[in-house]
């Protein structure tokens, strides 16, 4: 029955990103989570829990903090109480299933890049074969995925797992995957290449952040070999080469070079109203004529409007991925718009300040239990665990990621993490 399990996993973190496939992610997860609940044994079932730990206890505090404010505090408790059946309870199973698969499977992290990797080669593949049929790459468009958004979450997520692996190969460590240095590298090149073509310039930050965390985390590590004058040298060249890509980011997409007169404009949510209704309202002007730009416009207004209903409302409006919708229709029955794109903001006007500090508190023990996991006791996934964990709290910031099978996956990746983090796990091998 592991082995069931361990396919019928495999398939869905496949299928999760795929659009149209809801039926058929219930099925398999339902599948996946019956074939591994058959092969635990009762003391396995304490094993697990021991291996969440304090994480189990914050996502059961903000699971009942979910519902008694769905109950009690909700402006529309049927909604949502809908909303957490359809978002938070797939989040909780997709958890309970990686931490059931951590406790029967091994090498897991080999087998979770290749699946991600999959999905990079056909995204990658479905462009170049646009520009043979077309004469021009398809970007900004991921029929895979179904939006640039979903290819390039997934995509931040692979890079992270190669990322871990080159970190350990450079360090003199054992490798996290089972695959020669060539694969690795060709697999990276590949997301790297996905990543542009998806054009999400959130993504691309992501990368970047990526990119700042393991060179820094390298000097961090090597300094003792280094020496202090190395280490400093190492850490100009790191400012150095930021500072370099950020300029030529700067001056090769020209939405940055107004974003600054954009996001004031943005910011003042009092006489501008594009942000409620697009439609109704036109998208206001800059100095110089020109419109701002839709995307740092509207997510900066959000921001604005989403703390303004935080603040009047610091219990929340209800659970739900659409709570700031929800929410400004209260006050503006004609708007006009969904999520926030900012997953804080979501969070924030839906659970109110508790769940943000119990979401806070959680993303922030799984990034301190990867670091000393890595650091205090040599064990790989700690790291992957540390960057996963940070990397989405960040992205958080800038979209709305905690939402559908976007955080259906980190909590499958969490739960497996976890277990691999564990005192019992870690002495195990990548």
């Amino acid at each position: 029955m592991s082995a069931i399990g361990y396919s019928l996993s495999l398939a869905l973190l496949f299928v999760w990103s795929l659009p149209g496939t809801i039926a058929l992610r219930s099925l398999l997860m339902l599948g996946a989570l019956a074939a591994l609940a058959l092969a635990l044994k009762r003391s396995d079932w304490r094993t697990l829990v021991r291996a969440a730990g304090l994480p189990l206890l914050l996502i059961g505090a903000l699971t009942l903090w979910f519902i008694a404010q769905s109950l009690l505090l909700a402006v529309e408790p049927q909604w949502s109480l809908d909303e957490l059946r359809g978002q938070w309870l797939p989040a909780l199973l997709a958890l309970l299933l990686g931490l059931m698969l951590a406790l029967r499977a091994g090498r897991l992290a080999t087998a979770i890049t290749l699946v991600f990797a999959a999905q990079a080669a056909i995204a990658v593949g479905h462009s170049l074969w646009h520009w043979f049929d077309h004469g021009e790459l398809l970007t900004q468009l991921v029929p895979l995925t179904g939006g640039k958004l979903e290819m390039s979450f997934i995509l931040n997520l692979l890079l992270a797992f190669l990322t871990v692996d080159l970190f350990c190969r450079a360090t003199g460590r054992t490798p996290l995957l089972r695959l020669p240095f060539a694969a690795v590298a060709a697999v990276m090149a590949l997301a790297l290449v996905g990543s542009i073509l998806a054009g999400a310039r959130n993504g691309i930050i992501g990368i970047g952040f990526l990119g700042f965390s393991a060179v820094s985390l390298f000097v961090l590590d090597q300094s003792g070999r280094l020496g202090p004058r190395r280490t400093l040298a190492a850490a100009a060249a790191i400012a150095a080469a930021l500072a370099t890509l950020a300029f030529l980011n700067y001056r090769s997409d020209v939405r940055w070079q107004t974003f600054a007169e954009t996001a004031a404009i943005a910011w003042d949510i009092d006489s501008h109203h594009t942000w409620i209704d697009g439609n109704l309202w036109h998208r206001p002007a800059l100095a110089d004529g020109r419109l701002v730009e839709p995307s740092a416009y509207t997510r900066i207004a959000f921001i604005r409007g989403g703390a303004r209903l935080i603040a009047d409302q610091p219990l929340g409006y209800g659970y739900g991925r659409n709570a700031f919708a929800h929410a400004l229709r209260q006050r503006h029955p004609d708007a006009r718009l969904g999520h926030a794109h900012s997953g804080w903001i979501d969070l924030g006007v839906g659970g109110g300040v508790p769940a943000l500090l119990l979401w806070g508190a959680l993303l922030g023990g799984l990034a301190w239990r990867g670091w000393r996991s890595f650091f205090g006791r040599h064990n790989v996934h700690g790291l992957v665990l540390f960057l996963v964990a940070a990397g989405f709290a960040g992205r958080m910031a800038l979209d709305s990621v905690n939402k559908d099978h976007m955080l259906q996956i980190f909590m499958f990746l969490v739960g497996i993490l976890l277990v691999q983090t564990s005192s019992r796990h870690e002495g195990d091998s990548p």
